[in-house]
């Protein structure tokens, strides 16, 4: 119940937040995807109203866009929804740059290879993603902390694919070198979601190596009860069910179950919820393995939940209750025909089953299907993807040695237009065609020269011409200069005489005096003369 009411309850929330936020807000786009990255194991619906949120938000910031569709394209995947998957992680391929998100798109599509069995497919999907990964390396000092967190993802996801791959088309030696790169004390631990995975993967087989056959499987057990308990102490009903379905798959074996138990007695107590007898734990714990993966909603594991349930009922020789189990995984969802590994394993345990109830025609029929099946899905095609992208490469090789060979043609062909070009125009232009543009500006040139010594003769007489009237005014300033001094030095004798009349004219002065005024205003007469002179 919880896990239903939680989606809605988030979705509320959510909204309640965004209404105050503004778009295009790079950080709180990063914090809506690292939530739905959060609860990929938890709840799909979360995960999808998370990353659909930042989408919304993402606005021109890319590379939340891609990183929001990688997220939903996990849903996609988890749900069966495999062309919608695709075109999503296509869509991140084609939406950024950045080279993370690019990488854990390649990852995903691993992974929707390995589930369709497309082999040739996975193997273009790895080498692009070694690729990406090697140029991520050389700038791992330049990412900000929520690209390294992506990059630790992508690349422990990028192993624990590859080893899951190489498991199920019978490589152990590659399986076991992709998986054990991982460091469980490094980087991984920064990350529950995948430590969780890492020690399913571990536990779930073949790739623990013990000196002996027990100790493998005691080990493989402690893996699966590590993953099982943090799983419940990380609220992961995803990876719950699968530490529980592996561990119900042990127990299926008659020999490691009685062993499992006496050796594990207190953790056997302690996942034996429902107190189970010991014969029946191992489909108590698949059932529970269902349920589980029936609420997380993940269509594949659903189907593969009631394989196991089913092979415990065969196990305890309830052929109907298997029967019942098997044909659910196969009609309860069209969509797992889309894993032919899945179905070749459905159609093997019909044909046990079948076998078991005498119905030799539906045992044979199944047993047909699954061999085809088989034969397609186990084939492992590394050769064939090598020799597509070395045919590729030579396709390539041969259109870049084409394109050299046409542009050297063109070249020859060029140099011999230009030379018959070249010797044409030789032959219509004699010399003298050639020095007629010379002749014509040699005329121009002297035509000009001649104009401009002509105008240099206008400039020089106008300059004499100008000299002579500066000299005349000359003149003519000292001349006016000369008689303002004249005027200046004879206007006090003027002044005297003017006096000496008036005086004559007002005053009754005996004789001898007015005939002194009368010389001296001869006087004066006589300067002014002389100063005229």
């Amino acid at each position: 119940m919880r896990f239903k009411l939680l989606p809605t309850l988030l979705a509320f929330l959510l909204t309640m937040l965004l209404s105050a936020c503004g778009s295009g807000d790079t950080a709180l786009v990063d914090e809506l995807n690292e939530e739905s990255y959060a609860w990929h194991y938890r709840n799909l619906d979360s995960t999808k109203v998370y990353a659909q949120r930042a989408m919304q938000l993402a606005d021109s910031y890319d590379d939340g866009y891609a990183e929001a569709l990688n997220n939903l394209a996990f849903v996609s995947l988890a749900k069966m929804q495999y062309r919608q998957a695709q075109r999503q992680l296509e869509d991140v391929l084609a939406k950024t740059d950045n080279q993370i998100e690019q990488f854990v798109a390649d990852v995903q599509l691993m992974r929707l290879c390995q589930r369709e069995s497309r082999n040739k497919d996975f193997y273009d999907y790895r080498e692009r993603a070694e690729s990406r990964l090697k140029r991520l390396r050389e700038d791992v000092s330049m990412l900000s902390a929520h690209e390294k967190r992506r990059l630790i993802y992508a690349e422990i996801e990028f192993r624990i694919v590859a080893s899951t791959y190489f498991f199920y088309v019978g490589l152990s030696d590659q399986a076991i070198g992709a998986i054990v790169g991982i460091d469980p004390n490094g980087f991984i631990r920064q990350d529950t979601a995948q430590v969780l995975s890492y020690l399913y993967n571990i536990g779930s087989g073949g790739i623990v190596k013990e000196p002996t056959p027990e100790e493998t499987v005691q080990t493989e057990f402690e893996y699966l009860m590590r993953c099982y308990v943090t799983a419940r102490e990380f609220e992961s009903p995803y990876w719950e069910a699968q530490a529980l379905q592996a561990i119900s798959e042990r127990l299926q074996q008659p020999g490691q179950c009685a062993r499992l138990i006496a050796d594990n007695a207190a953790i056997m107590q302690y996942i034996n919820v429902d107190d189970m007898p010991d014969s029946l734990l191992a489909g108590n714990l698949a059932q529970r393995a269902l349920d589980l993966f029936t609420r997380y909603g993940d269509v594949y594991q659903v189907a593969g939940a009631n394989r196991t349930l089913a092979e415990c009922y065969w196990q305890i020789h309830d052929y109907s209750s298997s029967l019942f189990c098997l044909t659910r995984a196969l009609q309860q969802d069209s969509a797992i025909n889309q894993a032919p590994d899945l179905v070749a394993s459905i159609r093997e345990q019909l044909c046990l089953v079948y076998s078991a109830v005498d119905d030799k025609v539906n045992s044979d029929r199944n047993r047909n299907i699954y061999l085809d099946l088989q034969e397609q899905t186990r084939q492992d095609r590394l050769l064939e993807a090598r020799a597509d992208k070395l045919l590729n490469s030579s396709r390539q090789l041969n259109l870049m040695l084409l394109a050299v060979i046409a542009m050297v043609v063109l070249v020859v062909v060029l140099l011999v237009m230009f030379d018959r070009m070249r010797r044409r125009s030789d032959e219509s232009f004699s010399l003298d065609a050639l020095l007629s543009p010379l002749r014509q500006w040699q005329k121009r040139n002297e035509q000009h020269n001649e104009e401009v010594e002509e105008s240099y003769e206008e400039l020089q007489e106008q300059m004499e011409v100008e000299r002579l009237h500066l000299q005349q005014n000359k003149r003519r300033n000292l001349e006016q200069r000369a008689k303002i001094l004249l005027v200046n030095s004879v206007m006090p004798f003027i002044d005297r005489m003017a006096n000496e009349v008036k005086r004559l004219l007002n005053r009754t002065d005996p004789p001898e005096v007015r005939h002194q005024r009368y010389e001296y205003i001869t006087e004066l007469t006589d300067t002014i003369n002389d100063y005229n002179n």
